[in-house]
């Protein structure tokens, strides 16, 4: 009876301890499993495309597309608008253009004056800029004045097209006699018109004097500058 005890009890004791050497070894690969993937290093983080196609510096940020150059603009390479003061030394009439006050033959200015045949031609300061015929480039109207040796002064209007930054007569208009102009100035909206104020008189009214303030409106037509309606309010000068 006490031998059967015996081995019950070192039966027992051969169980606990297989149990706990069989725990002792789980315990020691799960510690070893933990520090073998401890150890494994991370992969690397994807590293992010530009827009340019580009690949970033692993920061995991896109990258900013360099901005256009400011300077860059489109249209800044195009023929830039004309100005007054190179008609002072323009052509005035030539083959295509013929100015209704002026005598035959090509005519050229020269500082804002030419004279020839008893004639002499004067470029007034009046002066617009901005498009008559239609193209991107800034044009220019100007106002003119034409004395034929007499009493009569013939003042004119003429339309300068913008060819590459040169000043190509290409339209004009007469405003009569002893008509002298106030300003010139060319909307952009309506496009392609002058408005044009000037000093005249009354069907009616003797030709030394002035009594109207006319306010008129052109248009490029042609070689022509074609009045498209005019309003007048009384001038004493």
């Amino acid at each position: 009876m006490n031998r059967s005890r015996g081995w019950t009890r070192r039966g027992a004791w051969l169980i606990a301890s297989a149990v706990l050497a069989s725990a002792a070894v789980g315990c020691k690969d799960t510690a070893d499993a933990g520090k073998s993937a401890g150890s494994k290093p991370p992969e690397p983080a994807a590293s992010a495309e530009t827009p340019d196609g580009d690949k970033g510096k692993g920061d995991g940020k896109e990258s900013a597309k360099p901005s256009q150059d400011a300077s860059k603009k489109p249209g800044s390479g195009s023929t830039g608008a004309l100005t007054c003061d190179q008609l002072r030394n323009a052509e005035l009439q030539n083959s295509s253009l013929r100015l209704p006050d002026a005598p035959e033959g090509t005519i050229a200015l020269t500082d804002g004056r030419w004279e020839g045949d008893g004639v002499v031609i004067e470029l007034q300061p009046q002066c617009g800029i901005g498009d008559m015929t239609g193209d991107p480039a800034a044009d220019a109207v100007g106002a003119i004045k034409v004395t034929t040796g007499g009493t009569g002064k013939f003042y004119g209007l003429v339309t300068w097209r913008n060819d590459a930054g040169t000043p190509v007569p290409a339209a004009a208009a007469s405003l009569g006699d002893r008509t002298p102009v106030v300003s010139v100035g060319i909307s952009s909206a309506p496009p392609k018109q002058a408005t044009v104020v000037y000093l005249t008189r009354g069907d009616s009214d003797p030709a030394a004097v002035v009594t109207l303030r006319r306010t008129a409106v052109y248009q490029v037509t042609g070689p022509a500058m074609v009045e498209l309606h005019h309003s007048d309010a009384p001038y004493t000068p």
